[in-house]
């Protein structure tokens, strides 16, 4: 080829590249060709919900009607102390029950993007042929899945679950029953339906007989709900206490348990029983006893089945404990504590308490009228946490030093509501000491605020 020809061929191909350098150029300004170019994006906080909390409801009694030994009346109402900024009350309907036998509902209402704080507690005493004993529980939310780690289904007792919906469309419940036999999905307890705005009742007894430590598993689907267990009772024909319990909200490797109360010395029966499940696996629990003084002593071993409770007895000196259970495999767990056995005595089941995180506002508890309130503390690591409460609307804040290794407690006021503030973790429980009159109930922390979600545009 000539260097004519080459020199005619550089210069074709040169235009041609410009060409299309211009091409795209015009393109891009032009927007004939598409670009990548990166979203912009911004962190929004959604609106918040309504704290929506549901009250145990009163006192129920089954059989009182001689010609229908299945039916449940009202036997006691309850003493509620509430308190949340514009916390509107109503009354669930429960058709289960004769006359106006249902709970109550409290709606605190969001205001914009900030998570409303509210809290309500109930007491009660009875003292009925049929039912006797002193009764305090929270207010609390419904859930989707819970755990009831209490009651028994042998003679003597006449449990009640309570199924309570508060919101706005039905729940379809399935109770799973852990007993002796390992875990089985009895006939009552399979899709109860539970309208919205209503509360269902079911004896403990209609999903097995004889099973003196039963854990029930209360799974909703369509809306959550509040579960709770009403446990009584007798002996020959003597009460022996009454007890509302509250749900506790998943199985976790750690349980603590604040609140537990030893008022007379060990008798032939024991008086102080913790209650063990692994759902799933064989694993062996950890048990640790810690007093006002410190810890009693080693933790004791008990080797759990899965799908099967366990029970271990602790002979304890009178005075303030809390239980500390651990395991490789999530556990549930529960403490009965008793005055004692005989007529007239009460007792009472102790859940786990939930870590009150530090720093921030605080969460809010509310204390009913009843013998000797005072919150239980302990806290969460090895170092010490300054806990105070402040009466809410004004009064000297109370406070006291909780460690992992020895009880705390503050003395409270009955018919208060309190801000509970710490510098560390802790779990805290609200405890009632009377002359044959114990009760108990854990502290929950406040409501989370739903986490920012991204927008794109």
């Amino acid at each position: 080829m000539t260097r004519v020809g080459v020199t005619a061929r550089l210069i074709a191909g040169a235009v041609i590249a410009v060409g299309a350098g211009a091409v795209v150029a015009g393109g891009i300004v032009f927007d004939w060709m598409p670009q990548e170019a990166t979203p912009v994006s911004q962190k929004v906080a959604p609106i918040a919900a309504d704290s929506v909390l549901t009250c145990a409801g009163p006192l129920l009694a089954i059989g009182r009607d001689a010609t229908q030994a299945s039916s449940i009346s009202v036997a006691a109402t309850q003493s509620i102390v509430a308190t949340g900024d514009g916390t509107k009350k109503s009354t669930l309907k429960a058709p289960d029950v004769d006359g106006d036998g249902g709970p109550l509902r409290l709606i605190t209402s969001a205001s914009g993007r900030n998570t409303p704080q509210a809290a309500a507690a109930a007491s009660t005493t009875v003292d009925a042929d049929d039912l006797g004993g002193f009764v305090a529980s929270p207010c609390g939310p419904a859930l989707m899945d819970s755990w009831l780690v209490a009651g028994s289904t042998t003679t003597g007792a006449a449990d009640l679950i309570t199924l309570a919906n508060p919101g706005k469309v039905a729940a379809t419940v399935d109770l799973t029953l852990y007993g002796k036999d390992g875990q089985s999905q009895p006939a009552g307890g399979n899709d109860v339906i539970v309208a919205a705005g209503t509360e269902r009742v079911i004896p403990l007894a209609g999903l097995g007989v004889g099973d003196d430590a039963p854990v029930v598993r209360v799974t909703a689907t369509g809306a959550p709900v509040r579960a709770m267990l009403q446990a009584s009772n007798s002996v020959a024909l003597d009460v022996t206490g009454v007890d509302q319990t509250t749900a506790l909200g998943a199985a976790a490797k750690r349980q603590v348990i604040t609140g537990v109360h030893v008022t007379s010395e060990q008798q032939d029966n024991p008086l102080t029983v913790v209650r063990l499940l692994s759902p799933d696996d064989d694993t062996t629990a950890q048990v640790t006893v810690v007093g006002e003084h410190g810890s009693t002593g080693p933790g004791q071993e008990v080797t759990l089945t899965g799908g099967t409770p366990a029970e271990l007895q602790l002979p304890l000196a009178v005075g303030s404990y809390a239980i500390v259970v651990s395991a490789d495999t999530p556990v549930v767990a529960g403490v009965w504590q008793a005055t004692g056995i005989s007529g007239g005595d009460d007792f009472t089941w102790a859940e786990p308490a939930e870590t009150l995180d530090a720093g921030g506002d605080g969460a809010l508890v509310s204390v009913p009228k009843g013998p000797a309130p005072r919150l239980d503390m302990l806290a969460d690591s090895g170092k010490a946490a300054k806990v105070t409460a402040t009466a809410v609307g004004g009064g000297e804040a109370l406070s006291a030093t909780a460690t992992s290794g020895q009880v705390a407690s503050l003395t409270l006021v009955a018919g208060t509501s309190y801000r509970i503030t710490t510098d560390r973790p802790v779990h805290a429980s609200v405890a009632f000491v009377g002359d044959k009159q114990l009760a108990t109930y854990p502290m929950s922390p406040p409501a989370a605020a739903s986490a920012p979600v991204t927008v794109y545009r």
